[in-house]
C-alpha cells in the first residue's frame, strides 16, 4: 500500500460520525464484498431501486468507479445504486466514498447491503484504491488458500494420466440407492511431477470427483486426459469407500471438491511460498 493510502484511511477513519463497522481493516471488509466501488453521496433516505422501500438507512449514490464486481451485475460510472447502510446518519449527500457492500436486489435498478465504507477527502485517489483493494483481496485469497493447504493431506504438482469410472466398495451397512443427485464418481490417475506435500515425484495418485453435472455437483472440478496443474487432495470422507486399486494394489483414494483444489501448474510456487510463510 502506498504510504499515501495508508496516511488517507487512518485520517478517514478517524473522522466523526464514520460508523464502528469502518474500523474493521480492510482486508476484512473486502472478504466480506463481491461489490466494491467509489461513489457519492446523492440522497439520504431515499432510493433509486423502486423495489425498495426507503428508510432511514438507504442511500442513492452515483458510482464514479468500479473496483470489484461479479461479471454478470452490470454496474457502471455514471449509474445510481441504492445503498442500505449499516448505519443511519452514517453519510451525507455530497460525500465520496470507497463503498464495500453485497449484491442485494437486482430489477429495475440495483440494491446493495454496505459491509462498511472508506469515507476519503474528495475526490478519492482511485488508483490508489485500486491498488489498495487488489492488494486486500490477494492477502485475502492467500489466507484462504493457507488455510485450504493447511487442511490438505496431499498438494502435488503433475498431469492426469488417466480417468476411468470409480469401482466403489458398497456400504456393508445399507445398499447403494441412485437419485437424480448421484455423482457418478469417477477416478483420475495423476503422475506427480512435484510432491509439494504428502507425496514425492514419481508417485501415482487417484483423486474422485463427480462425473455428474447435477446442481448439487456443479462447482466442484473436473479431471481430463492430459491436464496438468497444481492439486490440493483430501483424504476420500465423501463416498464412503476410502480405499481403491491402482497397479493391482489398494491405495488411499483422494478428492479435490472446491474450486481451490485445482490450481494452475505456475500455482506450485506460490502454494510453496505459502507453506513456508508463517
Amino acid at each position: 500500500m502506498h504510504t499515501r493510502s495508508a496516511i488517507l484511511l487512518a485520517v478517514a477513519l478517524a473522522l466523526p460520525g464514520v460508523p464502528a463497522v469502518a474500523q474493521m481493516s480492510r482486508a476484512a471488509l473486502v472478504k466480506q464484498s463481491d461489490i466494491i466501488f467509489i461513489g457519492t453521496v446523492t440522497q439520504v433516505g431515499a432510493v433509486a431501486a423502486p423495489e425498495v422501500p426507503a428508510s432511514p438507512r438507504t442511500t442513492v449514490v452515483r458510482i464514479d468507479n468500479v473496483l470489484e464486481k461479479p461479471a454478470a451485475v452490470a454496474l457502471a460510472p455514471g449509474d445510481w445504486v441504492t445503498v442500505e447502510t449499516v448505519q443511519p446518519g452514517s453519510l451525507k449527500p455530497g460525500t465520496q466514498a470507497t463503498f464495500y457492500t453485497t449484491g442485494w436486489i437486482f430489477g429495475r435498478g440495483v440494491a446493495v447491503r454496505e459491509v462498511g465504507h472508506e469515507p476519503g477527502r474528495s475526490p478519492v485517489v482511485v488508483a490508489d484504491q485500486q491498488e489498495a483493494v487488489a492488494r486486500a483481496r490477494l492477502e485475502v485469497n492467500d489466507a484462504d488458500l493457507k488455510a485450504h493447504i493447511q487442511r490438505a493431506a496431499m498438494v502435488v504438482a503433475g498431469r492426469v494420466e488417466q480417468v476411468r469410472p470409480a469401482e466403489l466398495a458398497a456400504a456393508p451397512t445399507r445398499p447403494k440407492r441412485i437419485t437424480e443427485h448421484d455423482p457418478q464418481w469417477q477416478e483420475a490417475i495423476i503422475q506427480v511431477q512435484d510432491g509439494i506435500k504428502g507425496a514425492q515425484a514419481g508417485d501415482q495418485v487417484v483423486v474422485r470427483f463427480p462425473g455428474s453435472r447435477d446442481v448439487a455437483w456443479v462447482g466442484a472440478p473436473r479431471f481430463t486426459v492430459g491436464q496438468e496443474g497444481t492439486f490440493l487432495l483430501h483424504k476420500d470422507s465423501t463416498t464412503g469407500s476410502p480405499l481403491t486399486m491402482i497397479g493391482g494394489k489398494a491405495v488411499p483414494a483422494y478428492t479435490a471438491l472446491h474450486d481451490v483444489d485445482v490450481l494452475s501448474k505456475q500455482d506450485a510456487t506460490r502454494v510453496r511460498a505459502l507453506i513456508r510463510k508463517p
